[in-house]
Formats: C-alpha cells, sequence, structure tokens
C-alpha cells in the first residue's frame, strides 16, 4: 500500500510540474509571437518607406527598381483578379466606402455617392457591318435604360419608387436617403 501511495505522491508532483512546464512555454510562445509581429511590422514599415520613395520618383539602387518595378506588376495583376471578381459576382466596389454595390447601381447604398466610371457600357449603334456611325447620322434608337433591380423585401424609395433592401441607407437608382 506504501508504494501505491509513493505513486500516487509522484504522480502528483509530475503533474503539478508538467503545468507549470506547460504554462511557462505558453507563455514564452506568446512572447515569442509577439517579438515575431514586431519584427513583421518593422519590415511592413520599412517596405512602406521604401514604395513611397518610389512613388514620389526616387530611387534606391538596382536591385531596388527591379524589386519596385515586380511590385508595381503584382499589384497590377491583383487589380485585374479584384475586377474579375467583381464581374463574375455581378458587383463593383464603391470607391468612398469600399461597400460591394451591384453592378446596375448608379448610387451607393452605404453611404450615398454617384458611382462614376463603372456604369455598363451602352454598345455603340453601327450601320452595314462593325463601322460606327458617323456623328452626322441620327440614331435610330435610343438605348434601354440600366434595369432596375429586382423587386426585394425592403422599402422602395419615396423619390423614384425604385425597390431597395431593407439594409439600403441610399437608393441605388436615385442615390437619395430611403427612410
Amino acid at each position: 500500500m506504501s508504494d501505491f501511495r509513493e505513486t500516487l505522491v509522484n504522480i502528483t508532483k509530475n503533474a503539478g510540474k508538467t503545468t507549470t512546464d506547460l504554462f511557462k512555454t505558453a507563455k514564452l510562445n506568446i512572447s515569442l509571437t509577439n517579438e515575431q509581429t514586431t519584427i513583421k511590422n518593422l519590415y511592413t514599415e520599412i517596405g512602406k518607406k521604401v514604395h513611397e520613395i518610389y512613388q514620389y520618383g526616387g530611387s534606391l539602387g538596382k536591385y531596388f527598381d527591379e524589386k519596385y518595378l515586380e511590385l508595381e506588376a503584382a499589384e497590377r495583376k491583383m487589380a485585374e483578379i479584384r475586377e474579375q471578381i467583381s464581374i463574375v459576382k455581378g458587383v463593383r466596389e464603391c470607391l468612398k466606402c469600399g461597400k460591394s454595390v451591384e453592378r446596375s447601381a448608379e448610387f451607393c447604398p452605404k453611404c450615398g455617392i454617384r458611382l462614376e466610371g463603372n456604369a455598363p457600357a451602352i454598345p455603340e449603334p453601327t450601320h452595314e457591318g462593325n463601322a460606327p456611325l458617323p456623328e452626322s447620322a441620327p440614331m435610330d434608337f435610343a438605348p434601354p435604360p440600366p434595369p432596375l433591380p429586382p423587386p426585394s423585401p425592403g422599402r422602395n424609395c419615396r423619390v423614384c419608387g425604385a425597390a431597395n433592401d431593407a439594409t439600403t441607407k441610399f437608393c441605388l437608382s436615385c442615390g437619395r436617403l430611403v427612410d
């Protein structure tokens, strides 16, 4: 019975030591992660400063010139991919507040700003073949207005009557505040 008691005492001591060791290890791992984050933030800060130098026409030598050109190419590629994603999703991003908005919307439902430059393109009318009409030629048709979003549970704009989602603050069609 005394062997059993000694074994039980040893297990208890070892469990306490193991718990203490685990706590110390976890605390040290947190400290290590904090230092790694500090280093990563410093690298980012240095990189931002180098980027600013190049944005304002500066140069830091051939190596950095080449790396900056690679960075610009990667940024262009990311912008192209983001645009492809937004086309697939049928949305675009408000340049003021960053909200995803339907491509057909003329105004941002979050901040109410007019969405410029991303409106759907209206095809240019043509005559025989694919050549554009001369400027003096009359147009036979008026392009159709962009379709209104389908009615959804929500609110209709009191100014233009367009259907808007319940979370919309500004009308997608006219940009007026939706109450």
